[in-house]
């Protein structure tokens, strides 16, 4: 009996690990992950996109606040950055704002601890992509990330496209 319960704890672990790896990117594809900027606080949505970023193979960076004026002029945005409402409850909209405006334009995803049409509407007018509600599901990160990398990587080559002609 215990002979079976090993062999099943086997198959289940096996299992558990290919359910995990089904959101990594194919061998070769590693230069081709997404970069992401997480401006997150510590805490549970940190931890989660931390192990969600080695899982899924993203470049991630993180930081627990906004960066000033000063540093952004001077760093390349990265395709996807992820925002905390949280970190400037008064002020998100000038910060996502700012970040959308980066060239080549970056898709924006707030974290929010509520999602209602009148953010999604202030979002769309302030150049974000995307509402997370907090505290993240995972399911729905990794469909958001996926969502905005491959809009991000279709408008580099429209983009490079139009410069060829």
């Amino acid at each position: 009996m215990a002979r079976v319960v090993d062999e099943w704890k086997a198959r289940l672990c096996r299992l558990a690990r290919l359910l995990s790896l089904r959101h990594r990117y194919p061998k070769g594809a590693r230069q081709k992950a997404p970069r992401v900027l997480a401006l997150v606080p510590q805490g549970a949505n940190r931890l989660l996109l931390q192990a969600l970023s080695r899982d899924a193979g993203w470049a991630l960076t993180l930081c627990e606040t906004a960066p000033g004026m000063a540093t952004m002029c001077q760093w390349d945005a990265p395709p996807i950055i992820i925002y905390d409402r949280e970190l400037s409850p008064h002020h998100w909209r000038e910060m996502v704002r700012v970040l959308a405006r980066r060239s080549p334009r970056p898709c924006v995803i707030l974290l929010s601890p509520n999602a209602d049409n009148n953010l999604w509407d202030e979002l769309q007018r302030v150049g974000g992509f995307d509402i997370l509600r907090t505290p993240i599901n995972r399911d729905n990160l990794l469909w958001a990330v996926r969502r905005a990398w491959l809009l991000w990587r279709n408008q580099q080559e429209v983009r490079s496209q139009l410069q060829k002609v």
